[in-house]
């Protein structure tokens, strides 16, 4: 079957499911509503079979390819996307077959460098929730002010680190002047390969302009 990708970027809002018993008698509920994951993962293509994606667990995991019965339209090889999905069997294989309940969009980018200085660079706040690396990907899950306006949301690394072990990097966030209305959900996730793999290279500092850890002015990776 076709399986559109919801975009709304670069903000994705997942909606939230409410499975409803009687109290009275016993009643089957779908497995889609109560039996699944949420993991972001990698758009890899389609083969005969239907979409192909690529699970990294944290850090330095081995990958797992996730093959789906679906297709997937308006999203691109290689776009990072969050999939709702179920195993279809308990095997701890390198590829597995999966169900997929639903495949929405995020914010999916790679790193970039700025020559710019670090003050001059824009950085609305967010409300984090959690910041983690798989593979060569950093992700972020976090709250940003609604606009319902084109915004940037990037991350940045500083060009006068970039050959020292210590990188620093800026999560740029500017709202282009428009004034946010409410809080809402969004991910990203950001490919980090160019920097990780630099001989160079041992840890990353991010910086983030976060209201709900304030006194944090930036999370440390290492290599």
């Amino acid at each position: 079957m076709m399986m559109k990708v919801l975009r709304h970027l670069p903000l994705l809002l997942l909606a939230a499911l409410t499975a409803l018993a009687s109290c009275d008698r016993q009643e089957d509920i779908d497995h889609a509503y109560t039996d699944y994951r949420y993991d972001i993962v990698t758009y890899l293509g389609e083969n005969g079979q239907g979409a192909v994606f690529e699970y990294l667990g944290h850090g330095d995991s081995a990958s797992v390819t996730l093959q789906s019965r679906v297709s997937v339209s308006e999203v691109k090889t290689g776009q990072r996307v969050m999939l709702r999905y179920d195993f279809d069997d308990a095997s701890a294989a390198s590829k597995r077959d999966i169900t997929v309940y639903g495949c929405n969009g995020i914010i999916s980018d790679s790193l970039r460098q700025a020559a710019a200085p670090r003050d001059s660079l824009p950085h609305a706040p967010i409300k984090l929730r959690s910041l983690w690396r798989t593979g060569e990907f950093i992700n972020l899950h976090c709250q940003v002010e609604y606009t319902g306006k084109t915004r940037s949301f990037m991350l940045v690394a500083d060009q006068a680190t970039l050959a020292s072990d210590t990188v620093d990097c800026y999560l740029v966030h500017d709202l282009m002047g428009v004034q946010g209305t409410f809080w809402r959900e969004c991910y990203a996730s950001f490919n980090v390969g160019a920097l990780w793999k630099r001989q160079s290279f041992h840890c990353m500092r991010l910086h983030v302009v976060d209201m709900t850890f304030p006194s944090t002015e930036y999370y440390i990776f290492t290599k």
